[in-house]
């Protein structure tokens, strides 16, 4: 039995149109993805890196208590390995000589939780700290840093070198640049 021209003209076009729409879809996709990985970048945009340090500075006002303490906050969860891995160092921070001179929390996101303070339990973030939180990093990435709301960083700066010293010395830096 031979091939009937039109049906076989018909497959061939039916090919050639499939190709296409995966073709057009594939471009699709590489554009969307070309314009999520060039439009994120941690929520650092329009922010300058600071020298020496792994945050940025903001450009924004320091953001103060009432009774005049910039707030140093870290966002982090329960499950987050690189949030486990710097939470002990960053929550350390309260037994330094500087520690009344800031308002250091640690706000747990997935539970809601300030781990700094340990005969509360809280079950919600408040809606002033998630608003700086979604400010400063609008893709929610985790751990988030937002000291003052000058000076932020998304990530850890010295884990793949294993280095707790260097992010206590960077730590203690940009806390430096807040109280002086």
């Amino acid at each position: 039995m031979e091939p009937i021209p039109e049906v076989e003209q018909n497959i061939t076009e039916i090919k050639k149109s499939t190709i296409g729409f995966y073709l057009i879809g594939f471009v699709i996709i590489a554009i969307i993805i070309y314009f999520l990985i060039a439009g994120s970048g941690g929520g650092n945009k329009n922010q300058t890196p600071i020298a020496g340090s792994t945050f940025y500075d903001t450009g924004d006002e320091i953001l103060k208590d009432n009774s005049e303490r910039p707030y140093v906050i870290l966002f982090s969860t329960t499950w987050c390995p690189h949030c486990q891995w710097i939470s002990e160092t960053f929550d350390g921070l309260a037994n330094e000589s500087f520690s009344s001179q800031i308002n250091l929390q640690h706000w747990q996101l997935d539970i809601g939780d300030n781990a700094l303070t340990p005969l509360i339990t809280e079950t919600e973030v408040p809606s002033s700290i998630q608003t700086l939180f979604d400010k400063y990093n609008p893709e929610g990435s985790i751990p988030t840093f937002v000291f003052g709301g000058r000076y932020v960083r998304i990530g850890t700066g010295y884990e793949s070198q294993n280095d707790l010293d260097a992010e206590l010395e960077d730590f203690k830096f940009i806390i430096g640049k807040l109280i002086e």
